[in-house]
């Protein structure tokens, strides 16, 4: 008979490591029924885990699978939501393996998605300790002035919150318009669009175009999605050594 971890299990179906044991900790997690909340517990080949308020049948495999979506204006960045009749399921359904995204897109910015079965790697992308730089491209109502994209870099408070990118450039400026590349390393809820409210404008259009090392051109059309392989999987599987990092 063959033996897998509870933890395991539930970094297979995308949770982190960090992410699954404090599910199990805190009594959310059941096998078979009954309320596990030790990591280490043995599970075998179709125990039911029941999980927020999941049930899924434990499998062996582990092949971790990596893609990459370029997610069109209109689509919400969600597997399931009975408000929502777009979302990104739709999308990726040739996907055969349960991933998750890593991170999230608002219903109205397109760009870089990565899909992974691979918890730890989605901790690693979306959480700001680890500092994975992601890159957007906005268009603002505004015809931007160097003090402005200081402001931004070096920070403002919204809503109780201290935001700020790593870095901005003034790509272009229209007649009452810019264009600005924006590189940001957390993950705050509108934070790109909250950054540029703070000094007076609007975000008319935002576009993700890298995700660590994962750029837009590997998937250049809306609604196209790729799997990761090659000198890519390589680079991005890299970050892997910023948990250990991560934990000093």
């Amino acid at each position: 008979m063959i033996f897998i971890k509870l933890q395991k299990f539930l970094q297979q179906l995308g949770y982190s490591r960090r992410a699954a044991d404090k599910q199990i900790f805190n009594g959310k997690v059941k096998v078979n029924g009954k309320t596990v909340t030790v990591p280490w517990h043995d599970v075998e080949e179709n125990d039911e885990i029941f999980i927020e308020g999941k049930a899924h049948k434990v499998k062996y495999r582990k092949n971790y699978v990596y893609y990459v979506l370029h997610k069109p204006v209109g689509y919400v960045t969600s597997l399931k939501d009975p408000k929502e009749k777009m979302t990104i399921s739709k999308l990726i359904s040739k996907i055969k393996e349960p991933v998750k995204p890593a991170g999230r897109l608002d219903k109205d910015v397109s760009g870089v998605l990565i899909l992974t079965n691979d918890g730890d790697l989605i901790n690693i992308l979306t959480h700001a300790r680890y500092g994975v730089e992601k890159v957007y491209i906005a268009k603002v109502s505004k015809r931007l002035s160097k003090s402005s994209i200081f402001k931004i870099e070096k920070g403002v408070y919204n809503e109780g919150e201290f935001l700020k990118c790593k870095k901005a450039f003034i790509k272009k400026l229209g007649k009452n318009h810019s264009i600005v590349k924006v590189i940001m390393t957390e993950g705050k809820k509108h934070e790109v669009k909250r950054l540029f409210k703070s000094i007076g404008c609007e975000v008319l259009e935002l576009k993700r175009v890298s995700h660590g090392p994962i750029h837009i051109s590997l998937v250049p059309k809306p609604g196209e999605i790729k799997k990761i392989t090659g000198i890519y999987l390589k680079k991005l599987l890299n970050l892997k050594h910023l948990e250990k990092l991560g934990e000093g």
